[in-house]
């Protein structure tokens, strides 16, 4: 192919220098003026037809890539209009072109199948440029949110000022729960953000997800819990206080009549005084059983501050000593750096670890182990562990230990680790339980760091 195309070019030169040679002569050496003008004009245009030769291919290359800036693909190059010699390379630019092409239709595909995939979500979600331009969103982002348009994230700031800290984080992932009136009804949104590099520029992608039917349905099998364990409690206070009631009642009547003073024996009397003394206890029990129910919702609400974990651990261990040494209990500590801080409140949290503590120290065997760890997540999360080498808890019973007055304990109240839940609740933060039989128990803390 190139030999041939060299050997074109090699003919070329050789005619354009006969017909300078011709042109010479006939110039210098004969008195023929059209005849010289004639081979004038020859070597004009053998010389411009070398030129356009040469060029042609530049030409067509210099069409293609222009075509590419433009993102145009439907330049093509027909093999019949083109030099044998170039056959092939047109032929594999023709190639490349239709790739390309095939590839951007590929992307445009791929394209709108993300965004169906994402109009099928009932997840909003909204991605968005660090000036705040909006890139791409979703309409159940915009129902949610009660908007028909959405161009820029200072738009979601005005409808939910509450997400201007969230939004405003440096960190690349962030978590926030909001409460939103939209189109009459209350929205309960988990707002995720998440940020990432594309190229030089940073995306953010916030996800919002109602939540509130979750809630809803969660809160209905916590009411239904509790009504269980009400009913429980008051049926076998209630129960008791019926029975007694007729009993002291038949001691003094019969036949729905009252019995003559003297009809009343000393037997009669003690029976009702023992009745009394019993419904009496019941009573105060009840009394008891509601006090306990008054403690777990009036927790006051958390004073935020840091403060070291290794102190707390240290004074946790002080405060539950005795029972540590009844038990011979080997009690350790496990940072994952000494000075360890936590952002939270330092009382309250303190309240947690003697529960989880003492819960732990009662269900190991004498000389057993307690491990009280601490440690980061990530950037957003902090967690401390409290871990038993015990007989674990029940698997049918894990479900219900953080329902108040369940207690598996022999004179237990239940309200420990009911109160610890509500505690975790009041630091936007959460406690998980991981047990097996005759394994230990793990209680795990999780605080996010408020901002």
């Amino acid at each position: 192919m190139h030999n041939r195309y060299y050997l074109t070019i090699v003919l070329r030169i050789i005619l354009i220098t006969i017909t300078s040679f011709l042109l010479i002569w006939f110039f210098t050496e004969t008195s023929r003026p059209a005849t010289t003008l004639l081979f004038l004009f020859l070597l004009i245009f053998q010389t411009i037809s070398l030129i356009f030769f040469l060029n042609r291919i530049n030409h067509d290359l210099a069409n293609f890539l222009v075509y590419l800036q433009e993102n145009d693909t439907t330049l093509t190059f027909s093999r019949n209009r083109v030099e044998n010699n170039f056959r092939n390379l047109f032929g594999s630019l023709n190639e490349i072109n239709t790739k390309i092409r095939e590839a951007r239709v590929a992307k445009e595909q791929h394209h709108w199948y993300l965004q169906a995939v994402l109009e099928h979500l009932e997840v909003g979600i909204i991605s968005y440029k660090s000036n705040g331009s909006i890139d791409l969103f979703n309409k159940a982002s915009l129902n949610m949110l009660g908007l028909t348009s959405l161009t820029n994230i200072h738009q979601l700031i005005t409808k939910i000022p509450e997400l201007t800290g969230l939004l405003e984080k440096k960190t690349t992932v962030g978590e926030r729960l909001v409460k939103l009136q939209s189109a009459g009804s209350a929205l309960e949104l988990a707002v995720k953000l998440k940020k990432m590099a594309i190229g030089n520029e940073q995306i953010h992608i916030l996800s919002f997800q109602n939540i509130q039917p979750e809630l809803e349905e969660k809160e209905l099998e916590s009411w239904k819990k509790l009504i269980r364990v009400l009913r429980h409690e008051i049926m076998n206070s209630i129960t008791p206080v019926t029975t007694l009631t007729t009993a002291i009642r038949r001691c003094f009547s019969q036949n729905s009549q009252r019995k003559p003073l003297h009809e009343i024996t000393e037997t009669n009397i003690e029976d009702a005084l023992t009745s009394a003394e019993v419904i009496e206890e019941r009573s105060k029990g009840l009394i008891s059983f509601v006090e306990r129910f008054r403690h777990i919702t009036d927790i006051p609400a958390p004073a935020i501050h840091p403060f070291h974990v290794k102190n707390m651990f240290e004074k946790v261990i002080h405060l539950l000593r005795v029972p540590i040494q009844e038990k011979n209990a080997a009690i350790h500590i496990q940072l994952e750096e000494n000075c360890l801080q936590l952002k939270a409140d330092e009382h309250l949290v303190e309240q947690v670890m003697i529960n989880l503590v003492k819960n732990a120290i009662e269900a190991i065997d004498p000389s057993g182990e307690i491990v009280l760890k601490a440690f980061r997540k990530d950037q957003e999360i902090s967690a401390i562990q409290v871990t038993d080498n015990g007989k674990g808890i029940p698997e049918g019973d894990i479900e219900n230990i953080f329902i108040p007055s369940f207690t598996t304990k022999e004179n237990g109240m239940g309200v420990g680790l009911s109160i610890s839940k509500q505690i975790m609740h009041l630091h936007h933060g959460q406690i998980t339980v991981q047990s097996h039989p005759k394994s230990g128990t793990t209680f795990e803390l999780n605080f996010t760091d408020r901002t």
